[in-house]
């Protein structure tokens, strides 16, 4: 059974869902900036936790809409056909470059959750893991930030020019 989705809402040569995907990526990139200022210069790990955990939950759901779209439509190279850049240096590397972002992301995420969970508790502070923690963090987080910064960068070229 296949879905359709209305057309994007910006005008794209996409449907909704790649609007959606990029709108949660603008979301994103403050939230970050947020959370780490949150636990860096509060001490409120807390909350921190809890900004993580919604950003990682909405941020599953946004990628499964977002892999399943590109079943949809035959793939990335498919659905940037007509833009202006198909085919060139630039959009390909580009392609290439947030998957390896994406992917790099998500490992460090889908790992770095669970085990902060089990290492922190409910109620999390400062312990044995935390240099590792913060460290993983830091390189989630920039890896997060160049993640939405060139999915920005895909959806302009991929799909507005």
């Amino acid at each position: 059974m296949t879905i359709s989705f209305p057309p994007s809402i910006f005008g794209a040569r996409c449907d909704v869902l790649m609007d959606i995907v990029v709108i949660s990526m603008a979301i994103i990139l403050p939230l970050l900036w947020y959370s780490y200022k949150k636990v860096k210069v509060e001490r409120n790990y807390r909350l921190h936790k809890n900004i993580q955990l919604t950003m990682f939950i909405i941020l599953f759901f946004v990628v499964l809409l977002f892999e399943y779209d590109m079943k949809q439509h035959g793939g990335i190279f498919a659905m940037v056909k007509g833009s202006a850049y198909e085919g060139t240096f630039f959009l390909n590397f580009m392609i290439y470059f947030h998957t390896f972002l994406s992917i790099t992301t998500s490992l460090i995420w889908i790992l770095l959750i669970p085990i902060s969970f089990n290492k922190f508790g409910k109620n999390p502070k400062p312990g044995k893991f935390s240099k590792t923690h913060k460290l993983w963090g830091k390189i989630g987080m920039w890896d997060m930030a160049l993640t939405c910064i060139t999915g920005l960068i895909l959806y302009i070229f991929g799909f507005l020019l």
